[in-house]
């Protein structure tokens, strides 16, 4: 009789968990911050008071460097560089405005949907000054970086009052869960130590994290947790020696892999919700200090910004049915504004496919960010990521798929590497040559490394089709 009732349990449990995925672990996050550094949320909260009083009103594209982490135990979560290429053309569309669904923006919204003028680029240059990809493979011998037990999860429900036959877990009593089991450690993706890999200088490049965050109930893996990301710390009136001492070995964006790039293959359960590559997109504008259009309350909490209308819950489908656009266009959580949910803000839970804009304050906000307390970010791209040493060369097309042409006005070495830094092909070029490469090469990003006769170096990265 016991083992049948811990199967029924069981399996009530898997059905209670795949059609709650928690989309976001931020306030996750943030509780734990304040478990940590008593006080800190205070200061958070001071860091967007601050940017919320000095929008940003400059109209600058500004550019972020990132590196990609791809931490795996099994090939499927080892993704490709076409997945991370399209994850890139997605925030890129996304933050840009340049997303193809943007005509999906309700009426109602358009006067405040913006391009927030910030672009997104696998960094060229590491912390050591030397070529890479912007991409780091990392093997691991962590199935999961989420490590629950089931009996313990399971003794954790009971406790916090969950009715396991219902699909619906509200984010207290998600939060009652875990605090029920200790909590658990959010970042040991970040540390070699832990089966991760250390983040790069976290206040000269965006890190994100792309491992697996499923749990594995009876031989199933299910997503817990889609990603979070760390809020800007550092409002200028901020007091010193109020950071936690090893911010800078934490900063940055976590995804799933089921969750990263537009049309992952490898979604699984995810297919058809968050499968576009929006999700990064969500942890990013949180990295750079937006907050869920529900303020995480009720129609008395906000994201402290006029132009999102007040929201008392979240959008995310509490069923396995995944909801049309159209019947989320119903949903007015909070009557007295007058205003329907914008369910179309990438900081919404919707479905992705209805998720297609940023508001003009969001926007500011963001921006503000980056003038402030982010602002290593701009410094490191206007310096060595993108320098160029050569006063003239040229390498075309760029994507490229048979042939690859490279002219220069001095004499160089070319060494073109692969992801893995592995040198793929070296060749000299003479000042005035048109040189013109047909690689035998897997399609993936390469760097093409020029070093003249002075020993100057230029890099730049190309991309097989």
């Amino acid at each position: 009789m016991r083992i049948v009732s811990l199967s029924v349990l069981c399996c009530l449990f898997i059905c209670t968990l795949s059609a709650q995925v928690h989309k976001c672990g931020v306030s996750f996050l943030e509780k734990s911050l304040e478990t940590q550094y008593p006080g800190i949320q205070e200061l958070i909260n001071k860091t967007y008071e601050n940017a919320l009083a000095n929008a940003s009103i400059t109209r600058e594209v500004y550019e972020i460097p990132v590196v990609i982490h791809v931490l795996y135990n099994t090939s499927n979560q080892n993704l490709s560089d076409d997945i991370i290429l399209s994850q890139m053309d997605v925030l890129n569309e996304d933050f840009r405005r340049l997303n193809p669904d943007k005509d999906q923006t309700r009426e109602i919204f358009e006067p405040v949907a913006a391009d927030a003028e910030i672009e997104f680029v696998l960094a060229n240059v590491d912390p050591d000054g030397n070529p890479t990809t912007g991409i780091t493979r990392t093997e691991t011998d962590k199935e999961s970086f989420v490590e629950l037990d089931f009996a313990s999860l399971l003794a954790a429900l009971l406790e916090c009052g969950v009715d396991i036959t219902n699909p619906e877990l509200t984010d207290e009593q998600l939060e009652c869960i875990l605090e029920s089991l200790g909590g658990f450690d959010l970042d040991v993706m970040k540390s070699s130590a832990t089966g991760g890999i250390e983040p790069w200088d976290t206040e000269r490049y965006l890190n994100i994290w792309v491992c697996n965050l499923a749990v594995n109930l009876t031989g199933e893996d299910l997503p817990f947790l889609l990603g979070f990301a760390y809020p800007p710390l550092g409002a200028p009136n901020w007091p010193p020696g109020t950071l936690p001492e090893d911010i800078a070995a934490k900063d940055g964006v976590v995804v799933h892999y089921q969750a990263f790039g537009r049309n992952n293959p490898f979604s699984g359960p995810l297919a058809g919700l968050s499968d576009l590559g929006r999700t990064t997109t969500h942890e990013v504008g949180h990295y750079l200090g937006l907050r869920h259009i529900w303020g995480d309350g009720d129609c008395t909490m906000d994201d402290g910004l006029e132009d999102t209308p007040s929201a008392g819950s979240n959008s995310q489908p509490q069923t396995a049915d995944i909801p049309s656009c159209e019947s989320l266009h119903e949903k007015d959580s909070c009557l007295e504004d007058m205003m329907p949910d914008m369910i179309e803000n990438y900081m919404d839970y919707s479905v992705e496919s209805c998720q297609n804009m940023f508001s003009v304050q969001q926007v500011g906000l963001m921006r503000a960010m980056l003038e402030g307390p982010r602002s290593g970010l701009l410094d490191n791209a206007m310096s060595d990521v993108n320098d160029q040493i050569f006063s003239k060369f040229n390498i075309s097309p760029n994507p490229f798929t048979a042939s690859l042409n490279i002219s220069l006005e001095e004499n160089a070495v070319m060494e073109m590497m692969n992801v893995h830094g592995n040198t793929v092909l070296v060749e000299s070029l003479y000042a005035g040559e048109n040189k013109i490469f047909k690689p035998s090469l897997s399609p993936g990003v390469y760097l093409i490394k020029l070093t003249n006769d002075q020993g100057l170096t230029s890099i730049s990265k190309v991309i097989k089709q």
